[in-house]
C-alpha cells in the first residue's frame, strides 16, 4: 500500500497554518505592548526593578514593546488627537483629501 501526499494541498495548508501564526504572533506583540506600557506608567518602580532583572536581549524587547505601546495608547487612547476625541491623523487625511476634491 502506497501512501500518496498531494503537494498542492499540503502547501496550500502549510500557507495558511503559517499565515495564521504570523497574524496571532502579531496580535500578541501588540497586546502585551499595551500590557506593558499601562504597567510601566502605573507602577513605574516595579517596572523598573523587574526591567534591571532583565538579559541585555531582554531589556531591547521589553523597551521596544513599551515605545510600542506607547504609540498605541496615542494612537488609540482616549486622550489622542486635538482634544474632540478624534485623531489629528484623520483631520489631516480629511484635509488632504478635502482639497484634491475641490
Amino acid at each position: 500500500m502506497t501512501i500518496t501526499i498531494d503537494e498542492s494541498k499540503l502547501l496550500h495548508t502549510v500557507k495558511s497554518i503559517s499565515i495564521l501564526l504570523v497574524i496571532a504572533a502579531v496580535l500578541t506583540f501588540l497586546g502585551l505592548s499595551s500590557k506593558i506600557f499601562h504597567f510601566s506608567e502605573e507602577q513605574p518602580v516595579l517596572y523598573e526593578m523587574n526591567y534591571n532583572r532583565l538579559s541585555t536581549p531582554g531589556k531591547g524587547v521589553a523597551t521596544s514593546m513599551k515605545k510600542t505601546g506607547e504609540v498605541q495608547s496615542k494612537v488609540l487612547g482616549p486622550h489622542r488627537g486635538n482634544g474632540k476625541g478624534g485623531s489629528k491623523f484623520f483631520d489631516e487625511v480629511e484635509k488632504v483629501h478635502g482639497n484634491k476634491a475641490k
